[in-house]
């Protein structure tokens, strides 16, 4: 299967898009590995995440790529800066529509973040992930990241491991 990937810093989003990656984000199949999740109303949440496309280019914190086959957003991973002593660390969040799991996405996603992190000069990449996700720890794996810790979480009233996974670019 072809598919492209594309920087939302460089190439602005269609509406269309970004509607594609809030049904991305709610797919009961996605949600069940999300962490933080605000159950709001679709709507109100396709007008957030607008503004947040809209607001990109001025957001030095976070970058996006977007995976799309046959001009659609099939999945998507955000790079986001964070807090670490040296201020060169990010946190890996992915997402992938169900209908393309088990077809590489994941994989060049993380693949293309990367070259992005290491292109705006940052030297440690993180997967935090459920450790019953046996797919993206697959993927973290198989790259190259390194399973540094687990920790307890809090999802949906439940207690659940969350392994962290480093790559040191």
């Amino acid at each position: 299967m072809r598919f492209e990937i594309v920087n939302a810093k460089q190439t602005p989003l269609r509406d269309e898009d970004v509607k594609s990656i809030v049904e991305i984000e709610r797919h009961p199949m996605v949600k069940k590995w999300l962490i933080d999740y605000a159950d709001e109303d679709f709507e109100k949440e396709l007008e957030e995440y607008k503004k947040f496309f809209t607001d990109l280019q001025n957001n030095n914190l976070a970058d996006v790529l977007i995976a799309k086959h046959e001009g659609r957003a099939i999945g998507f991973l955000a790079l986001w800066r964070i807090n670490e002593e040296s201020g060169k660390a990010a946190s890996i969040g992915i997402s992938v529509h169900p209908d393309y799991w088990r077809k590489g996405i994941a994989t060049s996603l993380v693949k293309e973040s990367i070259r992005l992190a290491k292109g705006r000069g940052i030297g440690k990449l993180i997967i935090e992930t459920l450790e019953e996700n046996s797919a993206m720890k697959h993927v973290a794996e198989k790259i190259g990241f390194k399973l540094e810790g687990v920790r307890r979480i809090l999802k949906d009233g439940t207690y659940h491991n969350e392994d962290v996974y480093v790559l040191n670019l």
